[in-house]
């Protein structure tokens, strides 16, 4: 699945890039942003710094500010597509190095139904020296992934060429909150509270 995924976003990258370059550049009312990275997360979580991927086209409503739609591919415990609306502002006149802020927020579509979390069940041992004694006993559960709602606002910077060619660092913080649903109608949510570092290219 993982190797499915990776060809899945390697031909949206390459579609959403043909699909803007037939545009006309000289209107400058169209942004392209493409970006990949990492989410840094809690040293104690099991993915610890899963890799995201995300490309979206603005319209320039001003001079430094648009607006638009993007997706991706974001590789958590299970793989998902993130579906979300962002602003972005640009400092300055776009010239050599343009600092930016931007906000985006959206829905993470799973692409991949089943996911296996561990069931802790407490029981009491009749050998323990302590009272009550209890210790966890660590299975698997199964459980369908939902998706969940996402926030992510950034802060970075954008140094351009002579072309109009940017390539972008930012820096950001997303929560997003995750669904699962098993057996007996049981419900599980888990927040991500993470740092994400990414490299993009804009134009």
């Amino acid at each position: 699945m993982l190797k499915k995924s990776l060809i899945l976003a390697s031909v949206f990258c390459i579609v959403a890039m043909t699909s803007f370059a037939q545009r006309p550049s000289e209107t400058g009312k169209w942004i392209s942003y493409t970006e990949g990275g990492v989410l840094y997360g809690s040293p104690d979580n099991e993915s610890k710094a899963p890799f995201i991927f995300h490309s979206s086209l603005n319209y320039a409503f001003h001079r430094n500010l648009s607006a638009g739609i993007g997706a991706g591919f974001e590789f958590m415990k299970e793989t998902y597509l993130p579906v979300t609306a962002n602003v972005l502002y640009q400092f300055g006149n776009k010239k050599v190095s343009t600092p930016f802020v931007r906000f985006q927020a959206g829905y993470q579509v799973p692409l991949e139904s089943n996911t296996f979390m561990p069931d802790y069940t407490y029981y009491y041992n009749a050998f323990s020296s302590y009272y009550p004694g209890y210790y966890p006993s660590v299975s698997s559960v199964q459980l369908d992934s939902k998706g969940g709602f996402m926030a992510h606002p950034s802060v970075g910077v954008i140094v351009y060429n002579s072309t109009g060619l940017g390539i972008s660092l930012s820096a950001g913080y997303r929560y997003q909150q995750l669904t699962y649903q098993g057996a007996n109608d049981y419900t599980l949510h888990i927040q991500y509270n993470r740092l994400s570092l990414t490299l993009g290219i804009i134009f």
